[in-house]
């Protein structure tokens, strides 16, 4: 009976452990933030917003998000700057990005280059130091795997140790 009792624990063990990974990532909603002040700070350099451009693409399985923000001032000049991430969700139904990264950015003045997109830009600044709130936990599948064998080699050992021990 207490072999039997055994094995049922292990069995229980073995079904309810998994190895779970645990890395961060950026709300959605942080990355809107992120987004509404780079266009604050636009319209405080004289440029007000004149349209966004989304298109997403898939790539190996995965989709990718690329949009476009564009710019003009009052003489003119434009300025445009695009950013590509992941957009996904939590099974709880929280949105957020991965791999965010700007992919481009451009002026019609040569002048604006450095300011607006050069790397010391506020613009590149921002979207570089974009906070990871969010938590996410992924189960490791090669560590359960292993976990996995290491119980079923444990249990076996437990058990040929009882068997050898009742004769």
């Amino acid at each position: 009976m207490r072999k039997c009792s055994l094995l049922i624990l292990l069995g229980v063990l073995f079904f309810f452990t998994s190895c779970m990974d645990t890395y961060y990532v950026t709300k959605k909603s942080t990355f809107n933030n992120v987004v509404q002040s780079i266009q604050s700070q636009m319209v405080a350099q004289g440029f007000n917003s004149t349209g966004t451009n989304t298109n997403t693409s898939a790539m190996a399985n995965n989709f990718m998000t690329q949009d476009t923000y564009r710019f003009a001032d009052s003489l003119g000049n434009t300025m445009s700057y695009s950013v590509s991430y992941s957009a996904k969700q939590t099974k709880e139904g929280i949105q957020y990005v991965e791999h965010l990264e700007m992919c481009g950015c451009e002026t019609s003045n040569p002048k604006d280059y450095e300011r607006l997109c050069g790397d010391d830009s506020f613009v590149r600044q921002q979207i570089n130091i974009v906070p990871k709130d969010q938590e996410m936990e992924v189960e490791n599948y090669n560590k359960t795997v292993l976990l996995a064998v290491g119980v079923t080699i444990g249990a076996s050992l437990i058990a040929i140790l009882f068997a050898l021990g009742m004769k």
